[in-house]
């Protein structure tokens, strides 16, 4: 008897066939890696953590001796998928913080970048900046033409404009560290990580539904998804603001930074508040 399970056929008399079905899935997964992916599995591969291709291949190979069945074969192939999936997205995600950061601190020249300036300057940046990055990452894949999937481009630049404009607002921390007020700090790295954060959730589940014919809008998923994301970000804003308030040198003191300081400080926050975020992600099990 055939079956469809995870996406893949499986035959329960024809041992075989469901290998090569496992084969199949997994050189799928592996085609699907352009250079982002591809560099995070070298990273797994040299530090020995997390799931890797050589980890999968191990799996198959326990599959063909009996080790494992055929649901935990599949299941840890496509955990890996999407382990992969969330890493490259973080990569670019990364990517264009940094250069929303960098392009709108010149454009701001000084002072605290609100809402508005981030949202006029960042977002196209960020749209820009993300499109081509995962544009890039598709056409470095094994995957004919994907580069050109008109849906994901629309996803990636608004997911672009998003991140570019919450990497470049300014958080307030700074605030807190002038005063020698750690409290301002975490409090305004709530703040503004709770607000991004909504920002974010809100509009990552609104595209997902408005593209994707296989996903509904349903009001309360949409409130969930908000307000999750809210949490996870308001609480490392918080992290991530008492981490900068703690290895600052200048707590308490008035201090004029230039350009390129200004855009280092500001990115390496960006950056962790991305990492933690994904790590909080991960840890309680949220797709």
């Amino acid at each position: 008897m055939v079956e469809v399970r995870n996406n893949v056929n499986i035959n329960s008399s024809n041992a075989a066939q469901n290998s090569a079905a496992l084969e199949s899935r997994f050189a799928e997964v592996k085609n699907k890696q352009g250079f982002l992916g591809t560099i995070w599995n070298e990273v797994k591969e040299a530090t020995n953590t997390g799931v890797s291709e050589s980890d999968c291949e191990s799996m198959l190979l326990k599959y063909k001796k009996g080790e494992v069945s055929f649901d935990e074969a599949i299941e840890y192939i496509n955990s890996y998928e999407q382990k992969q999936d969330s890493m490259s997205d973080l990569g670019a995600n990364i990517i264009t913080g940094i250069g929303a950061i960098a392009l709108a601190t010149a454009a701001a020249g000084s002072g605290p970048i609100g809402w508005a300036f981030a949202l006029a300057k960042g977002a196209p940046i960020g749209a820009a900046i993300k499109s081509l990055v995962k544009f890039v990452d598709r056409a470095t894949n094994n995957t004919k033409n994907d580069e050109f999937d008109m849906k994901q481009i629309a996803k990636d630049a608004i997911s672009g404009a998003v991140t570019g404009t919450a990497s470049a607002v300014s958080s307030g921390v700074g605030i807190g560290i002038k005063a020698g007020k750690i409290g301002v700090s975490v409090s305004n790295g709530i703040k503004c990580g709770a607000e991004c954060g909504a920002i974010a959730g809100a509009t990552s589940y609104i595209t997902d539904t408005a593209l994707d014919k296989d996903k509904y809008f349903n009001i309360q998923d949409l409130v969930k998804n908000t307000a999750v994301s809210t949490f996870v970000s308001g609480t490392v804003g918080g992290v991530v603001g008492a981490g900068m308030y703690g290895l600052s040198s200048n707590v308490g003191k008035e201090t004029s930074k230039t350009l390129t300081r200004t855009i280092v400080d500001d990115s390496t926050a960006s950056s962790s508040r991305k990492v933690l975020g994904e790590a909080e992600r991960s840890a309680m099990a949220i797709a």
